[in-house]
Protein backbone atom coordinates (compact mmCIF):
# COMPACT_ATOMS: atom_id res chain seq x y z
CA UNK A 1 0.00 0.00 0.00
CA UNK A 2 0.90 3.53 -0.74
CA UNK A 3 1.40 6.09 2.11
CA UNK A 4 1.51 9.68 1.97
CA UNK A 5 3.26 11.20 4.79
CA UNK A 6 4.44 15.02 6.02
CA UNK A 7 6.87 15.99 8.15
CA UNK A 8 8.76 18.79 9.70
CA UNK A 9 12.04 19.19 9.26
CA UNK A 10 15.17 21.52 10.81
CA UNK A 11 18.57 20.63 8.92
CA UNK A 12 17.61 20.63 5.38
CA UNK A 13 16.70 18.33 2.78
CA UNK A 14 20.36 17.20 2.36
CA UNK A 15 20.77 15.74 6.14
CA UNK A 16 17.35 13.92 5.84
CA UNK A 17 18.48 12.30 2.52
CA UNK A 18 21.86 11.44 3.78
CA UNK A 19 19.81 10.06 6.64
CA UNK A 20 17.32 7.59 4.13
CA UNK A 21 20.32 6.70 2.36
CA UNK A 22 21.93 4.70 5.34
CA UNK A 23 18.81 3.23 5.88
CA UNK A 24 18.81 0.95 3.25
CA UNK A 25 18.85 -2.67 5.21
CA UNK A 26 16.33 -1.12 7.62
CA UNK A 27 13.83 0.15 4.64
CA UNK A 28 14.17 -3.53 2.92
CA UNK A 29 13.41 -5.33 6.13
CA UNK A 30 9.99 -3.89 6.73
CA UNK A 31 8.62 -3.89 3.08
CA UNK A 32 9.89 -0.26 2.83
CA UNK A 33 10.20 1.33 -0.25
CA UNK A 34 10.95 4.86 -0.58
CA UNK A 35 8.81 6.09 -3.89
CA UNK A 36 9.25 9.97 -3.99
CA UNK A 37 10.27 12.29 -1.18
CA UNK A 38 10.32 16.63 -1.37
CA UNK A 39 10.15 19.25 0.16
CA UNK A 40 7.65 22.32 -0.55
CA UNK A 41 8.45 24.64 -3.58
CA UNK A 42 8.04 27.28 -0.61
CA UNK A 43 8.51 26.28 2.48
CA UNK A 44 12.09 23.40 2.56
CA UNK A 45 11.09 22.92 6.56
CA UNK A 46 7.88 20.88 5.21
CA UNK A 47 8.82 17.31 3.47
CA UNK A 48 6.14 15.19 1.94
CA UNK A 49 7.24 11.75 1.32
CA UNK A 50 5.46 8.61 -0.38
CA UNK A 51 6.35 5.14 0.34
CA UNK A 52 5.07 1.25 -0.04
CA UNK A 53 4.96 -0.76 2.65
CA UNK A 54 2.79 -3.76 3.23
CA UNK A 55 0.24 -2.38 5.42
CA UNK A 56 -0.23 0.55 7.72
CA UNK A 57 0.47 -1.04 10.70
CA UNK A 58 4.06 -1.72 9.51
CA UNK A 59 4.62 1.49 8.88
CA UNK A 60 3.80 2.93 11.87
CA UNK A 61 5.69 0.07 13.62
CA UNK A 62 8.64 0.78 11.75
CA UNK A 63 8.94 4.88 12.80
CA UNK A 64 7.78 3.67 15.86
CA UNK A 65 11.08 1.67 16.69
CA UNK A 66 13.66 3.63 18.70
CA UNK A 67 16.62 3.16 16.85
CA UNK A 68 14.53 4.79 13.94
CA UNK A 69 13.13 7.74 15.82
CA UNK A 70 16.24 8.33 17.13
CA UNK A 71 18.18 8.77 13.76
CA UNK A 72 14.55 10.64 12.11
CA UNK A 73 15.17 13.19 15.02
CA UNK A 74 19.33 13.46 14.59
CA UNK A 75 18.37 14.19 11.12
CA UNK A 76 16.38 17.07 12.09
CA UNK A 77 12.62 15.78 11.91
CA UNK A 78 10.37 16.73 14.34
CA UNK A 79 8.85 13.35 14.45
CA UNK A 80 5.95 15.01 16.39
CA UNK A 81 5.04 16.37 12.96
CA UNK A 82 4.53 13.67 11.12
CA UNK A 83 1.26 12.60 9.67
CA UNK A 84 0.69 9.61 7.48
CA UNK A 85 -2.07 8.81 5.18
CA UNK A 86 -2.91 5.96 3.46
CA UNK A 87 -3.84 6.16 -0.02
CA UNK A 88 -6.01 3.92 -2.30
CA UNK A 89 -6.54 3.11 -5.54
CA UNK A 90 -3.13 4.72 -7.76
CA UNK A 91 -1.79 4.60 -11.31
CA UNK A 92 2.08 5.17 -11.59
CA UNK A 93 4.41 4.98 -14.38
CA UNK A 94 6.80 2.16 -12.88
Amino acid sequence: MYIQSSVTITKGFQIWKDMIGGMSEEMAQAGMKLIFAAVEANNDTKLHIITEFNSMDDAKEFIARPEIEERRRNSGVLTETTVMIPLGEAITTE
